[in-house]
């Protein structure tokens, strides 16, 4: 990015050549790697960028020679993240991220419901996982798996390029050491009550889910259990012995016992009983899906450090209601129904 006078408010650049066809967001995550997308859109969409003049849009394609006028990201991002807090209320997330281990190599929080681990597309003003914990992150911890968005519990960040790389390439090894065991909340009674879903995954495509393929897809184990039986739904424990994207949702639709809720490997995107003793109803808005514990070498010793996180608070809530509705003898309690028969991959 070629940049011309500027006064002490505003720059002023043109795009270059080889530069050019990208969107304004992407190009300006490029240009200026210490912000994040998220920041700089909000900038944007702020009004605080303009392309040959005019108000610029994320989305807009730059050519060659775009006359951009921006401001002094210092200045202006602080407020802005400001102003989101408090318009959004999306701060009160940030008391939620509960840490259950930390040194000066290792840590591992407890993250809350609806929070996504980094930025990506069509988030809104929601708020990741990264931005909320920004203080470690300057300090060098980062990333070194991921859950899905809804998914609450343990996730674990690791500080030094080396260590993560290390740390990293353990949880993709399935003899790594690494033990990811999960809660969750099912229609149905599995049968047998426990066993090995060993059924391989293509990625997620355009709809955005995994699909069950047994020819092309890579190998994938989850182990269960059945933990409690309700009328027409239980609670399972869940190991992986692999880590594919979606890989539990995606077995238990297979299993023909997909989660109370679920959007993309269900039939609800929401879930909702009375409580037959006139308390307040379940509500469940999002999978009813906890990492639970986590075993992981430690980055530098390469001792298992264990790791247990609590169940939150809306799981809590929807077991208290099955358990009354099943010793009341409820026939349905408002359960879904089976999945209709699922085609696989050959």
């Amino acid at each position: 990015m070629t940049e011309a006078p500027q006064d002490r408010t505003r720059r002023k650049a043109r795009v270059p050549s080889h530069l050019a066809g990208q969107r304004l967001d992407v190009f300006l995550a490029e240009c200026f790697p210490k912000y994040s997308r998220r920041e700089l859109g909000l900038a944007v969409k702020a009004g605080l960028v303009r392309v040959n003049g005019k108000r610029g849009k994320t989305g807009i394609v730059l050519a060659a020679g775009d006359r951009l006028e921006l401001p002094i990201w210092s200045q202006v991002l602080p407020e802005l993240a400001r102003k989101r807090v408090v318009s959004k209320d999306v701060g009160k997330a940030s008391t939620e991220i509960v840490e259950l281990y930390r040194d000066s190599d290792l840590l591992v929080v407890s993250k809350p419901a609806g929070v996504p681990v980094h930025g990506g597309a069509n988030l809104g003003a929601t708020r990741t996982l990264l931005e909320l914990m920004r203080e470690d992150v300057l300090a060098g911890y980062g990333l070194v798996h991921r859950l899905d968005k809804d998914t609450t519990g343990a996730i674990a960040l690791v500080r030094g390029d080396e260590l993560r790389r290390v740390t990293m390439e353990r949880f993709a090894d399935p003899e790594g050491g690494i033990e990811k065991v999960y809660d969750a909340i099912v229609g149905g009674v599995p049968d047998p009550a426990e066993g090995i879903i060993d059924a391989p995954l293509s990625p997620p495509g355009h709809r955005g889910r995994a699909t069950v393929d047994k020819k092309n897809g890579k190998p994938a184990r989850t182990r269960y259990r059945t933990s409690e039986v309700f009328v027409r739904a239980s609670r399972l424990e869940l190991t992986l012995e692999t880590g594919r994207t979606h890989q539990i949702r995606a077995h238990l639709w297979h299993l023909d016992h997909p989660l109370l809720a679920d959007p993309l490997y269900g039939r609800r995107k929401a879930w909702r009983i009375p409580d037959p003793r006139g308390e307040r109803d379940v509500h469940l808005r999002r999978t009813p899906l906890h990492a639970s514990r986590l075993v992981i070498p430690h980055p530098r010793t390469g001792r298992p450090i264990t790791v247990n996180a609590p169940l939150p608070e809306d799981m809590k809530h929807v077991l208290e209601v099955l358990r009354v509705v099943t010793g009341r003898g409820r026939k349905r309690g408002g359960l879904p129904p089976p999945k209709p028969p699922q085609s696989e991959g050959a």
